[in-house]
Parts: structure tokens; C-alpha cells; sequence
């Protein structure tokens, strides 16, 4: 019977996957620093995306360049979850009830297509709209720009932020949280600082019922991406070879 603790080379030979799933953990856990920097310099966000059109669209037609590029970094980052989920689910693959590996990998797939469903709205039409609002001629051309901005920042909101980083994130994040916890490998606060990350991203769910989380949306994400730093961390240092041979 293998050895799953033993750190010997004989013991544990599949360190390329793991060594992945640790960069890409830890690439998930940086990445999002870019559109928060680049962003919240731009147009304060995450805070600005509940600021109505009167003033999100001016600060849009103004930073458009420094927008674009943070959302396509923020567009990566969305993709990225799925890819870090999958190979983490596949590092404990044994430890999960069979079946429940490809429900992980398809909740963090639906978790990311939600975010980035979400991004899009700000690549693609909001740009549009900002423009529009710019050159409007009188209140009422800017009333109709206004409210097609609300009702597409709803909708895309709803879906990216709800239920991309919200829903199916936490879904994902909960179930390969029985698999850490189960496993040998992983030391037991990996697996507890998981279900707290499952529970953190599960509460932006209750926008679904119009409740407003203001900067507590920003704690719940700050939860998660430390688990992520703290997991890639640990597995590029110390648990690459702890793994059995798959």
C-alpha cells in the first residue's frame, strides 16, 4: 500500500500536476490584485459598481483604457478558478465520493462562464453606453442611456457576481472541501480554511433577496484568495511529493 505522508520521490512521483496546482493557486491568489489596483484607481471599484449611471458612466468615458485592461485581467482571473478547482480536485481525487469530483470541476465551471458573463457587459456595452451618455444632447437621451445602464449592470451583476463568485463558487469550493479534509496529504487547516472560504463566498448569494453586503463582499473575497496564496504556498514548498502516483 502506498504511503501517502512520505515525502520520498519512490512514494510520490506525480509532482508535475501538483506543482501545478499550486501555481495556479497561487497565481489565483495574486491575480486579482491587478484590477484592484488597476480598477480601484480608475473607477474605485469593487465599490463603484453599485454607483448609478450619472456617475459611473462618466468615470467609464474617462478611464476607459485602464477599465478594459483591468476586466480582461479580471476576465483571466474568472477563468483561472476553474482551471486552480480542477487540478486541487484532482490532487484529492481519492478522497472524494465518486462522482463528486466532476460535480467540483463543473460548479467551478459554472462558476467561472457566470463571472464571465458578468466581465463581458464591461468590454463590450457598457463602453458603448458611456460613450452614448457622454454625447447625449438632453436629460431625456440621458434618462434612457441611464436605464439601460441599470438594467444591464443588474442583470450582469446578478449573474457574475451572485452567482459566478457567489452560488457556484461556494458549491465548488464546499464539496472539494471534503476531499481536503478527508485527505492525508493536505494538512487538516487547508480543509477548515476551505469550508470557512465556501461559507465567506456563499453570503453574496443573499443579493439574490436584495440585500446590499457593501465592503463585506470585499472581506468574503479577501477570505478566499488567502486560502488560495496559503494552499499554493504550501504546496510548491512543502507538498509536491506528498501525493500518491496517479
Amino acid at each position: 500500500m502506498t504511503n501517502r505522508t512520505s515525502t520520498t520521490p519512490e512514494a510520490s512521483v506525480d509532482v508535475p500536476p501538483a506543482r501545478g496546482a499550486g501555481w495556479a493557486a497561487l497565481a489565483q491568489g495574486l491575480l486579482l490584485l491587478v484590477p484592484l489596483v488597476v480598477l480601484g484607481a480608475a473607477v474605485d471599484w469593487p465599490a463603484s459598481l453599485g454607483d448609478p449611471a450619472s456617475i459611473a458612466l462618466p468615470q467609464l468615458a474617462e478611464n476607459e483604457s485602464a477599465v478594459r485592461f483591468g476586466y480582461a485581467v479580471y476576465l483571466l482571473y474568472s477563468v483561472l478558478f476553474a482551471v486552480t478547482i480542477t487540478l486541487l480536485a484532482r490532487l484529492v481525487e481519492r478522497d472524494l465520493v465518486p462522482g463528486v469530483r466532476r460535480l467540483v470541476v463543473g460548479f467551478a465551471v459554472a462558476s467561472a462562464i457566470a463571472r464571465c458573463v458578468g466581465i463581458v457587459r464591461w468590454l463590450g456595452p457598457m463602453p458603448e453606453l458611456a460613450e452614448a451618455y457622454t454625447a447625449a444632447g438632453d436629460d431625456g437621451q440621458r434618462y434612457a442611456v441611464a436605464r439601460t445602464y441599470d438594467a444591464l449592470n443588474s442583470y450582469g451583476g446578478t449573474i457574475g457576481e451572485v452567482l459566478g463568485v457567489g452560488l457556484f463558487a461556494a458549491i465548488a469550493i464546499g464539496l472539494l472541501s471534503v476531499g481536503l479534509l478527508r485527505s492525508h496529504a493536505i494538512p487538516r487547516w487547508a480543509g477548515v480554511w476551505s469550508v470557512v472560504a465556501a461559507a465567506a463566498v456563499a453570503v453574496n448569494a443573499v443579493e439574490l433577496f436584495g440585500v446590499d453586503l457593501g465592503p463585506l463582499a470585499t472581506v468574503t473575497v479577501t477570505i478566499v484568495q488567502l486560502w488560495f496564496l496559503a494552499v499554493g504556498v504550501w504546496i510548491l514548498v512543502r507538498g509536491a511529493r506528498r501525493f500518491p502516483v496517479r
